[in-house]
């Protein structure tokens, strides 16, 4: 009996998801309950709802089935948060088919009672099924009526185990035992549920509700429904959420907790936490609280609990329920609390500010027992129509270990002044940089106006100074246009350059470049003509210069080949000389062949130069390799270059086409032994043909476990023995308990072997509290953090298994 119960559950559960979905079907009246459930449990299988939200109906007939004398009412689910569902299903209800559609009633005198907001009821149980022939065949789909009736948008539907009170869908009626009740933004949940025939529903019983998403939950000692404007009032309102949040979940209360149409939550007397013990860790309290599902938590006058203590009060706190990707978007709620031996004691905080997109950002606030307190200020400002946006960001600290005042400010503005004008300005001050450091301060001043059309011009100034020391200025514009077929590009710059680093002086500098560019089917042309005037000219000048690459050369031998042909007159002022000089370069390869059951790659660079002064020169760079595979672990790769020179090296010119003297050439091995990735051992030989002995280089990588990482590497020099070894490690020591370590093994120290340590040590409590420990034995500092794990995306990762030495901070001040 209990499983024929099951399966009749399981047809009206079919049924009441249809109606939500505003699609129905019928089976006749003399339909068996086998049927049915057929039916039901073949829709199930083959059809999905794809409306965005649930629809009110109106039923011609209401469906009442009586009860088996089995039945009895079960108590309420636990409210949990379950997986969010692949898609919702279409469930089909068995009501009696009638003819067409039913015209509407003749009035009378008495207007009668408006039922069109009243809950459609399904009642589970009803008379025993016979057997099913074979369970493992899938049910047969029975034809449908054409005439069936629909379901009007927005009916609220109610399913449970009995119904009590008068039929009359005006009257109050009371649903009995595992109460149901859906409608367009989720489920309410309850023991029993009263209907006061007009428009209010009255869930008692461990009653909860349960968003669509169904990752989100809010239970109360009782909920009122309004069956109208789809709203509920909780009484002694306890929330429940994992959206959005990476460990754990978002709890949270409030009196008078109150929902609207859309599911937005609000009530008075916050509390939130993300612990699961909060009297332990931590916990907030606010005097109102308004919860939006699927986007954030608003709690205002915020009080911040560790444990029993009252330790920090901020007017309006934002709890996000996504993932926030812009950096800038995501301030620090709660403060970081940590020691540093050069520091002291600190504590750091972002309080948000900003209502919307166009205008948002945050304070900073620090404060360091050894230095003082530090204030910023960063703001995010963008013009609702799009043509101006600006970055502010200004940080100011006075160090009472100097008594010296530091005072940073950047700010950065884009102007859209038409679809073809747009501008950008930036302006940045910083009056001390680098650590514990005595520099004078810096300044940049820089704009630019971007015209774009058939042709496109760019005018920039930019300003440097650093102190009275050195100051520099430089103005340019940049003309592209395209003249039939020939890109063309003109820019004329002017810098000037002031230094004061004991002997004064001053350059100033201007200089003109064209270049024409033209693409052929066979090959690219470039003409450049480049000019400086100056006081003090350095480098050299292309009176002009023409590049000849062609695209099809020598494109049928099997071997990928490129080149290029330069000519032109080049002058070098400060030498003074001057000469016409023709280059031709050759790049061949890579050729690739399988040679042995291995891969062989061979490539060639040849340059030939040659100036009218009957000075020649030329350079041959050859490299080949060849790699090996010797069954499933061992991996060989061989290696071999040499470059050849001939010709002065610094002659005729001393700046253009300056070459090596010596020849050189090398040979190297590399053998890998591996076993996927628990271990890889590479050990490296270098061979430069001299005649003396050269280092083995190690590199050992080791997983021990899937989140446990060592990596073991050195050299073993001939005569002298081991180098120092670098050690790194990352390993888990317990549940939420990480260590990281890097350091270097000096074989021939007596005493303190290893040096160079540093020790990352990092804690999760509870979900609640992130400890992190940094020992830096180089700088003889130790520095300690406390971070509030309190919303999404703020848990901490490692990554385990990549670079760890990149995980491994170089400072703790972020």
């Amino acid at each position: 009996m209990h499983r024929v119960l099951q399966r009749r559950s399981l047809a009206a559960l079919v049924c009441l998801v249809a109606m939500l979905c505003g699609t129905v079907p019928t089976v006749a009246a003399s339909s068996s309950a086998l049927d049915q459930e057929r039916l039901a449990l073949s829709m199930l299988d083959a059809s999905r709802c794809d409306a965005p939200t649930l629809h009110r109906v109106v039923v011609a007939q209401q469906v009442e089935v009586s009860p088996s004398p089995s039945a009895s009412p079960s108590a309420a689910p636990t409210p949990t948060i379950p997986p969010a569902p692949s898609g919702v299903r279409q469930l089909y209800p068995t009501i009696a088919t009638s003819p067409g559609v039913t015209p509407p009633p003749v009035p009378s005198p008495t207007p009668a009672p408006d039922t069109s907001n009243a809950p459609i009821y399904v009642v589970r149980g009803g008379p025993t099924p016979p057997p099913i022939p074979n369970a493992g065949t899938a049910p047969q789909q029975v034809p449908h009526p054409s005439d069936a009736p629909t379901l009007a948008p927005g009916t609220i539907a109610v399913i449970s185990d009995e119904l009590l009170g008068n039929k009359d869908l005006s009257k109050a009626q009371d649903a009995i035992g595992n109460v149901h009740i859906f409608y367009s933004n989720g489920e309410l949940v309850g023991d029993r549920a009263h209907f006061d025939g007009i428009r209010t529903v009255t869930v008692t019983g461990h009653p909860f509700l349960i968003n669509r998403a169904r990752d989100s939950v809010l239970e109360a000692d009782s909920i009122v429904f309004d069956t109208i404007d789809q709203t509920a009032v909780l009484e002694h309102g306890v929330g429940t959420s994992n959206e959005g949040v990476d460990r754990g979940r978002v709890h949270f209360r409030a009196d008078d907790l109150h929902t609207d149409p859309d599911g937005t939550g609000h009530g008075t007397n916050a509390f939130l936490s993300t612990c699961e013990n909060a009297r332990a860790g931590y916990h907030l309290t606010g005097k109102t609280l308004t919860y939006y599902p699927g986007d954030k938590i608003v709690i205002s006058k915020v009080v911040l609990w560790l444990g029993a203590a009252a330790v920090f009060y901020l007017p309006r706190v934002v709890i996000p329920l996504r993932t926030i990707d812009d950096e800038t978007q995501r301030p620090q709620f709660f403060p970081e609390m940590g020691y540093d031996q050069a520091e002291g004691f600190w504590v750091k905080m972002r309080l948000a500010f900003g209502k919307d997109k166009y205008y948002y950002g945050y304070y900073r606030v620090d404060y360091f027992t050894k230095v003082g307190l530090g204030l910023g200020y960063v703001g995010f400002y963008t013009k609702k129509n799009g043509k101006r946006q600006v970055q502010i960001n200004y940080y100011g600290i006075k160090d009472k270990r100097s008594d010296t005042s530091t005072k940073n400010l950047t700010v950065s503005e884009t102007e859209n002044f038409s679809n073809s004008l747009r501008g950008q300005f930036g302006f940045a001050y910083q009056s001390a940089f680098g650590a514990l450091t005595d520099q004078p301060p810096t300044t940049n001043v820089n704009g630019s106006i971007i015209h774009t059309g058939k042709s496109t011009q760019n005018y920039t100034f930019r300003r440097d100074a650093t102190g009275t020391q050195n100051e520099s200025d430089a103005f340019g514009v940049t003309d592209t246009r395209t003249l039939w077929k020939i890109q063309q590009n003109e820019s004329l710059t002017f810098t000037r350059t002031s230094t004061n680093f004991g002997v004064a002086s001053n350059v100033s500098q201007a200089t003109f470049q064209s270049q024409s560019a033209l693409t052929t089917p066979g090959a690219a042309y470039v003409m450049t003509f480049l000019r400086q005037f100056t006081n003090t000219p350095t480098g050299y000048w292309k009176l002009p210069e023409l590049t000849i690459r062609p695209t099809g050369l020598f494109k049928n031998i099997g071997v990928p080949v490129s080149s290029n042909f330069t000519i032109g007159d080049y002058s070098e002022p400060q030498t003074p000389f001057a000469t016409t000089r023709a280059e031709g370069v050759f790049n061949v390869g890579p050729a690739l062949y399988r040679v042995f059951g291995g891969d062989l790659s061979l490539s060639e660079n040849v340059r030939q130069d040659i100036y009218a002064t009957g000075d020649m020169k030329a350079a041959i760079t050859q490299n080949v390799s060849y790699n090996s595979q010797f069954g499933s672990h061992v991996i060989n790769s061989i290696s071999y270059s040499e470059a050849n020179f001939a010709g002065p090296a610094f002659l005729p010119f001393q700046n253009l086409d300056t070459q090596g003297t010596i020849n050189t050439k090398q040979a190297t091995d590399t053998l890998r032994i591996f076993n996927q990735d628990y271990y890889n051992l590479s050990i490296g030989f270098v061979a430069p043909f001299k005649p003396q002995a050269q280092a083995v280089t190690y590199l050992l990588n080791a997983r021990p476990t899937s989140r446990a990482l060592v990596q073991l590497g050195g050299a073993l020099i001939p005569g002298t023995g081991f180098s120092s070894t670098n050690v790194i490690l990352a390993t888990p020591l317990g549940r939420d308990y990480w260590l990281q370590f890097s350091g270097d093994i000096d074989w021939k120290r007596q005493n303190s072997w290893l040096i160079n340590k540093n020790i990352y040590l990092t804690k999760l409590i509870g979900d609640c509290y992130d400890v992190r420990v940094l020992y830096n034995q180089s700088s003889k500092q130790i520095s300690v953090s406390l971070d509030i794990l309190a919303f999404p995306s703020r848990s901490l990762g490692f990554g385990f298994g990549g670079p760890v030495g990149s995980v491994i901070p170089s400072t703790f001040n972020f």
